[in-house]
């Protein structure tokens, strides 16, 4: 269970800056109104909530959760973690609007989102739950990958037999 939280943590590390130092000084609420517009209209919560499903789905696929009982109890109990971790998902997206506070200025955040409400911000933002889907994919097929190395790497080598050793080359 402990491995399993620590991935969920690390997905969120990834997923939004790492969060700011506890002994920062109070935040300006204007500047905390701008990161929660924000974050409103990037649609962190709706990325949150599309990185637990993707990230549900690929750890049930990773554990083998459709062909054996362990991995289907594995991908249960991830499941549990994700869903306990969006219980926190009002706090935490406070806690990233004082960081955004704390890191931008309120004009700043202001330009940004306004670009987020253009034309092009807007595609970014329709777009990115369909990259985030295709990108998970990606990280699943290098997973595997490492996995099939490692587990390769822990197989006891076979000695060669007979049929295994290279004939001699013919002459032409």
């Amino acid at each position: 269970m402990r491995s399993i939280i620590a991935a969920i943590c690390l997905a969120v590390a990834f997923a939004v800056p790492a969060l700011a130092d506890d002994a920062q000084p109070p935040v300006d609420p204007a500047r905390v109104a701008a990161a929660r517009d924000l974050l409103e209209v990037t649609g962190v919560t709706r990325q949150m909530d599309g990185m637990v499903e993707a990230m549900s789905r690929g750890f049930a696929k990773g554990a083998g959760a459709e062909n054996s009982e362990a991995g289907k109890q594995l991908s249960t109990q991830f499941d549990s973690g994700m869903k306990k971790l969006l219980e926190y998902k009002d706090q935490m997206i406070s806690d990233f609007a004082v960081l955004y506070a704390q890191t931008f200025t309120e004009e700043e955040m202001k330009t940004v989102a306004d670009f987020y409400r253009s034309g092009a911000g807007a595609k970014f933002i329709a777009k990115t739950p369909e990259l985030m889907q295709k990108g998970a994919t990606i990280g699943m097929k290098y997973s595997e990958k490492i996995a099939d190395e490692m587990k390769a790497a822990t197989q006891p080598s076979q000695p060669a037999t007979p049929s295994d050793q290279p004939t001699p080359a013919q002459p032409k």
